[in-house]
């Protein structure tokens, strides 16, 4: 089927126009050659430009096709929001925090603080970029390509005809300034072009979901790093209480109320707290290099973070898991970039199928050649002249037998486009398990920081009652002790559960596509 008529004028070897005259020579004309030369060119060029609207052609400037920012995602510009569809609903970030304030930062100011620094986002913001680029070459075709050359030189030879053998110079010039321009070309430079901003469209959904990705990591380590901070605390606390223990059971020994093998239960009690104390500390460590990562910075480099105080817990995802799997089908920016690509597979094969087809083009020149000749022997007058030269053609190719490749190269694209097809179910079902996975997690979750709430009210209360029954004869060391480990034991499942359900919280969200409320970013002052 023949597809937007493409008219390329090939004005091939242009050179100058200029009388031939004795008293004008290839010098001292050349630089007005070279003046009525470029002139043409450079006025039909400004008149192509002129016509096009350059905020919108991604050839002219792709950079309006591309993510702005490298810590904002990409918003589709209004030449192709048609294309996108609705998956490409993103929120733009704030700019980046100062890490030089000198004071903590707390999570939306990290996670500004990510987006411009982490690799990943620059990695993808360049690809972005690049493809954009890419996108602008692929339509070059629908542009005159332009081109100048010029040949100049001076030529001594000698003249071996009989009797009158002498020397022959010569001194030539001939420029020459092309335009080329298709007229029909059956879809070849459309389906190029659509496959290229199809790609674009990927590169920059592939973006979002990159910078989708930096928020939840660094979502996730400020979690952790609070949960460990949160267990130094509580081991710290343990410790305390361990030490109060082993007083107690030295004072009673004193007293003779206790054993000595009772206080030296007391000893290793406090003695493992002190060794559970060092664990905490070395994991909060390990989570500050965790942030660092997520971050993209070094982990000597990191800036402060601030305590997570009085963080509030997800309530209700709003939404039952059906609602959300649909969201994600709809808002992924990585399932939409599978439907750009696609899209530009089934350009791919639009591209084989013109490939069956001729081409026409119109060719048209226009120059001037220069010359000054003089022959030695016999002597001969030196002669100059300059003729102009030009002509005009219509031009049809057309490949009648290429040894079945142009069928294979059809049969080539076919596949690939069912294949990414089929790439786009397998990820579909992909986003729908990952969402189901995250859904159930969180309701899991909130379940268990409810359980452990309530583990934790029964181990305070059982602690302090056989604190009470120990320091009145009525309960051992050993059931004081059990009940000390048990009360540390709360106190660590609380925290880890409240880390699980905000990590499950994000992650419900991460699975549907978007950028988690409790995770927007803070301006700083």
């Amino acid at each position: 089927m023949l597809s937007t008529v493409k008219f390329s004028l090939r004005m091939g070897e242009i050179f100058m126009h200029f009388y031939s005259t004795r008293s004008q020579t290839p010098k001292t004309i050349a630089p007005r050659i070279a003046a009525r030369l470029l002139c043409p060119g450079i006025c039909a060029l400004i008149a192509m430009a002129g016509c096009t609207r350059s905020a919108e052609q991604v050839e002219l400037n792709p950079n309006v096709w591309a993510p702005p920012m490298v810590e904002r995602e990409w918003s589709p510009p209004p030449a192709s929001r048609a294309l996108v569809g609705s998956a490409t609903d993103t929120v733009a970030l704030s700019d980046l925090p100062s890490s030089e304030r000198g004071r903590p930062l707390g999570l939306g100011e990290l996670i500004s603080f990510a987006l411009a620094r982490n690799p990943a986002t620059q990695r993808a913001w360049k690809a972005a970029q690049a493809q954009a680029a890419a996108a602008g070459k692929a339509r070059a075709p629908y542009y005159p390509l332009v081109s100048t050359e010029s040949d100049n030189g001076y030529q001594r030879l000698v003249d071996l005809v009989p009797k009158h053998w002498g020397v022959m110079k010569t001194w030539q010039s001939r420029s020459i300034v092309s335009l080329d321009y298709d007229l029909i070309d059956f879809g070849r430079r459309d389906a190029q072009a659509a496959s290229a901003l199809n790609q674009l469209i990927a590169a920059n959904l592939l973006f979002n979901r990159q910078v989708q990705e930096v928020v939840f990591n660094v979502e996730r380590a400020f979690y952790g790093l609070d949960a460990a901070r949160a267990d130094v605390t509580a081991a710290e606390a343990t410790l305390k209480l361990a030490t109060r223990d082993r007083t107690n059971a030295e004072r009673r020994q004193q007293n003779g109320l206790a054993t000595q093998p009772e206080v030296l239960l007391a000893r290793q009690r406090e003695a493992q707290a002190e060794y559970d104390l060092e664990n905490a500390r070395l994991a909060v460590s390990l989570a500050q290099a965790d942030l660092a990562v997520a971050l993209g910075v070094r982990a000597d480099q990191a800036p402060e973070v601030a305590p997570l105080k009085d963080q509030a817990l997800p309530q209700s995802l709003g939404s039952d898991v059906e609602q959300l799997i649909d969201a994600a089908v709809r808002e992924r920016p990585d399932l939409a970039a599978r439907v750009s690509a696609v899209r530009a597979r089934q350009a791919d094969v639009d591209l084989a199928r013109a490939s069956f087809y001729p081409t026409l083009s119109l060719t048209s020149f226009y120059g001037e050649e220069a010359f000054r000749y003089r022959l030695s022997n016999p002597p001969t007058p030196t002669f100059t002249a300059a003729a102009p030269e030009y002509g005009a053609g219509v031009t049809l190719k057309w490949d009648l037998f290429t040894g079945f490749s142009r069928v294979n190269s059809l049969r080539q694209a076919e596949a690939e486009r069912d294949a990414a097809r089929a790439d786009l179910k397998s990820a579909e079902l992909d986003v729908a398990a990952g969402v189901w996975r995250a859904y159930y997690s969180y309701l899991t979750a909130r379940r268990k920081y409810d359980y452990a709430e309530a583990l934790l009210t029964a181990s305070q209360s059982s602690y302090d009652s056989n604190v009470k029954s120990y320091n009145h004869g009525l309960a051992t060391i050993i059931d004081l002790l059990s009940a000390e480990r048990e009360l540390a034991a709360a106190r660590y499942t609380l925290i880890q559960s409240k880390a699980e359900l905000l990590i499950s919280a994000a992650a419900v969200t991460f699975a549907t596509g978007a950028i988690p409320p409790a995770a927007a970013p803070t301006a700083i002052p």
